[in-house]
């Protein structure tokens, strides 16, 4: 059952910034978006450098919020800026 709960977990850490970044990219707001993603990215390579130093953070707890939190949520919004951005082309294109 914990299992479970892990996976949704990391599913929720996937779709909210999934969610958030197409929102933003499909507003048009691109700096904005690279921000939230440069936040996460920054995120992942701090919890990256804390798990193979001994000091600090525990090294177990930093490896497992890396991969548990904060690399779903970076390939959610990188996947829903994408989308965004790809639905913001498409309603630009339309010509009626």
């Amino acid at each position: 059952m914990s299992g479970l709960g892990i996976v949704a977990g990391m599913c929720a850490a996937a779709l909210v910034p999934f969610a958030l970044l197409a929102r933003i990219m499909r507003k048009g707001r691109g700096g904005l978006a690279l921000t939230i993603l440069s936040l996460l990215g920054a995120g992942f390579a701090v919890l990256l450098y804390a798990a193979g130093r001994p000091f600090g953070i525990d090294p177990v707890l930093a490896m497992s919020l890396a991969l548990l939190l904060v690399l779903p949520a970076f390939s959610g919004a990188a996947a829903g800026a994408l989308l965004g951005w790809l639905l913001r082309k498409r309603d630009d294109h339309k010509v009626y």
